[in-house]
């Protein structure tokens, strides 16, 4: 995180003499010394890994020594340069790697010494948000963020700062009504009571060593709490029913109100349509309720799926939606054509070798895999498995090779026992499993 200013008040030497404490006062100087000292840019601000230059000036009756000193002690030699007429020049390339904060421009001339303060400011980000993004008036938002620095290593969490939440209502202006501390992971949080409609955003004010920013600003819709609105009674039939034939969606639209629940006349009623299946609602049709707040559309029936009717609000009337009503279409299927038979595959050439082989030696297995195709062809890129089996006992699985382009297969593995291997495909999709001879190896001890 970035640290706390504190003032750095030491001697130090300089061009072979020494500076003891000096004001603090900007461009202070004895008499006949350096004089106007000015740093350009002011703050210095280091915003990306290449850094900024700053140029240090001041007017002596000769060139005399300069130096900077950061908040820490550390100092920074200048050479300065005849500048014109009694005046001299010096610059200085900041990075990620000088520390932020309070620095000094000290110059010795003419018999004198003056400094002057300034600062060094790393850039920062507010991250900021309002949710929920519309609300009931008098209900509570949620205003939060997170406050960073930029040191070259990515954004840094940028704890115990101050950070101001500011307001500004549809045609008004931004006023600030609250602040927060950031924690040490550099968030805040705040909750505000809603009671009119605007745009929020974050303000942070900067540092000594931090540039200030400002968030984006994040629009609150406050609403009037609507009366609420049901749709009952909502059915989609006959179910089941055959495809092109008619499907029946019937329903009533009711609001609340101080007599409890009531008809809605003359509401937009949208019919909507998920097929089974499917991730999405699509509309179909659309009906106005009649005097009792009734609604009905006839559909063609074409695919399985979920039928429901929706109100999307009106001034003072909320949102409903009516329950999920499936239906089944009948559609004839057609009798699908069988499977095309899969082609015959064979292992040749298999073997394994050398026979004998001596114990704990490498044993190994070449072959070919190969598909009928009008003729035989090599079958490459598919797995086979080599297995083993000692006189008398059973099939053990080895382990899996792969063929290449041409079908050719190629591996090894170290020999154990006497007995009999074999290499087997599994077949796939479109072709056919099958196995290769079997070759007798005898291990020496």
């Amino acid at each position: 995180m970035l640290k706390r200013i504190h003032a750095v008040i030491a001697a130090v030497a300089l061009g072979g003499a020494v500076l003891v404490a000096l004001p603090a006062t900007a461009g202070a100087a004895t008499a006949a010394g350096p004089s106007d000292l000015a740093v350009s840019p002011s703050p210095v601000v280091v915003a990306s890994g290449a850094g900024t230059t700053a140029t240090f000036t001041y007017k002596a009756p000769d060139k005399g020594a300069a130096r900077l000193v950061d908040r820490d002690g550390r100092t920074v030699p200048l050479d300065p340069a005849p500048a014109g007429y009694g005046a001299y020049t010096a610059k200085y390339g900041f990075t990620f790697s000088d520390e932020p904060g309070v620095w000094t421009l000290q110059v010795r001339a003419g018999g004198g010494v003056a400094t002057k303060e300034f600062q060094v400011h790393w850039t920062t980000d507010l991250d900021f948000d309002a949710a929920p993004d519309v609300v009931d008036k008098g209900d509570r938002i949620k205003l939060s963020g997170t406050l960073t620095y930029r040191n070259g290593a990515g954004p840094q969490a940028y704890d115990g700062q101050k950070v101001y939440i500011a307001f500004k209502p549809v045609d008004g202006s931004y006023s600030r009504v609250g602040s927060v501390t950031t924690d040490r992971n550099g968030r805040f949080s705040l909750d505000q009571t809603a009671d009119r409609t605007g745009w929020w955003r974050a303000e942070f004010e900067g540092a000594s060593d931090a540039e200030p920013a400002t968030s984006d600003s994040d629009k609150v819709d406050v609403k009037v709490k609507a009366s609420r609105t049901r749709i009952t009674g909502f059915d989609a039939s006959p179910e089941p029913v055959d495809a092109g034939k008619t499907l029946r969606l019937r329903g009533r639209l009711e609001i609340s109100g101080f007599a409890g629940w009531s008809g809605y006349p003359g509401r937009q009623v949208k019919i909507l349509f998920k097929p089974a299946g499917g991730y999405s609602w699509q509309h179909v049709t659309t009906d106005w309720t009649d005097s009792n707040g009734r609604f009905s559309a006839d559909v063609r029936a074409r695919i399985s799926g979920w039928w429901r009717a929706e109100f999307e609000g009106a001034t003072g009337a909320g949102y409903s939606a009516s329950a999920t009503d499936y239906v089944t279409v009948r559609v004839p299927r057609p009798t699908p054509p069988p499977p095309a038979p899969k082609a015959h595959t064979r292992i040749v050439q298999f073997n394994a070798s050398p026979e004998p082989v001596k114990y704990h030696r490498y044993l190994t297995f070449t072959g070919q895999l190969q598909v009928w195709d009008h003729p035989w062809e090599g079958y490459g890129h598919q797995k086979v498995t080599v297995w083993f089996k000692k006189p008398g006992g059973s099939w053990h699985y080895a382990k899996t090779l792969w063929t290449n382009s041409t079908g050719r297969f190629w591996g090894k593995t170290t020999a154990s026992a006497s007995g009999y291997w074999r290499v087997v495909f599994g077949g796939n999709g479109e072709a056919d499993g099958s196995k290769s001879r079997i070759d007798w190896v005898r291990v020496k001890r």
